[in-house]
């Protein structure tokens, strides 16, 4: 697996770990924000954007 990403260490390995579980619990902190901004309701979606469907959302627990 470490080839596979170019990842040359184990502390590489572990840096790039680390990174996309910081990007995750930011996208995830992100969405509650929003949810709760909302409070429930449906959030707008820009001029052009069609709005997600039960396939593209992912639930977060």
């Amino acid at each position: 697996m470490m080839q596979t990403l170019q990842l040359h260490s184990l502390s590489d390995a572990l840096r790039e770990g680390l990174r996309l579980l910081t990007r995750e619990a930011t996208e995830v902190a992100a969405s509650r924000e929003i949810r709760d901004f909302y409070q429930g309701a449906k959030a707008p979606t820009p001029a052009g954007v069609l709005p997600a469907t039960a396939d593209d959302i992912v639930r977060i627990s």
